[in-house]
């Protein structure tokens, strides 16, 4: 950020305490809108991120979304992340202890079905390669449910201007939807018609009417648990 914008108040405010994410989500919510398919109308839609826990699929099965729209900073704790989890693999102690968890069958389930089911393909549409440049938004269309990510400015403080279509599925697919209670604020699962489900989050507050919307539909929900 230039020292200019800093001496302004709204500029000392996104320089002190970063970006205001609400903010992103309503710019992210708007621009995503336009990725929709041709004729269908928007219900509602909200900022996404994949659940807790989740497994990470292989890296053919993700996409490059906005591969070069992404700061030098981002690129840098990319590479720093990518590092860490590789160290993290090498040291012998983390090992014996995800051996240990593993074979205690302690992890909690967060996704049912393969890669290629419909939860499997909304898990990967959630985790492709791509940083920290981009916000993913669920759509509840008149037609489908849908996810559209959309580009962040390099400093993330704004959303655009690029949208990226990522995954969609009629609505006839969802069966159910239900609250994760126990888990993260915000955690919920998505099951569809091939028997398969996935845990996604909604990680800032106003997803109230999109959960409304999304456990009215005609397959229904399931219980929360």
């Amino acid at each position: 950020m230039q020292f200019s914008a800093v001496l302004s108040w709204s500029g000392f405010k996104a320089w002190v305490f970063g970006p205001d994410h609400h903010a992103v989500a309503r710019e992210a919510r708007g621009l995503a809108s336009s990725a929709l398919p041709a004729g269908e109308r928007l219900v509602d839609s909200h900022v996404v991120v994949i659940g807790e826990g989740v497994p990470t699929p292989p890296g053919r099965l993700r996409a490059d979304v906005f591969p070069d729209a992404g700061s030098a900073t981002d690129r840098r704790l990319d590479r720093a992340a990518k590092a860490e989890r590789f160290l993290d693999r090498m040291n012998p102690v983390n090992a014996v202890v995800d051996a240990f968890d593993d074979r205690g069958g302690r992890a909690e389930q967060t996704l049912s079905g393969g890669w290629e089911s419909a939860a499997g393909q909304l898990a990967c549409a959630l985790q492709p390669r791509a940083g920290s440049n981009f916000v993913s938004v669920l759509l509840l269309g008149d037609r489908g449910l849908h996810v559209v990510h959309v580009q962040k400015s390099p400093n993330g403080h704004k959303a655009g201007p690029g949208t990226h279509y990522g995954w969609g599925v009629p609505l006839r697919r969802v069966t159910w939807f239900r609250k994760r209670n126990g888990a993260k604020h915000g955690t919920h699962e998505i099951g569809f018609d091939d028997g398969s489900w996935v845990r996604v989050l909604f990680p800032v507050a106003g997803w109230g009417t999109l959960v409304e919307a999304l456990a009215g539909l005609d397959g229904g929900s399931s219980p929360v648990r």
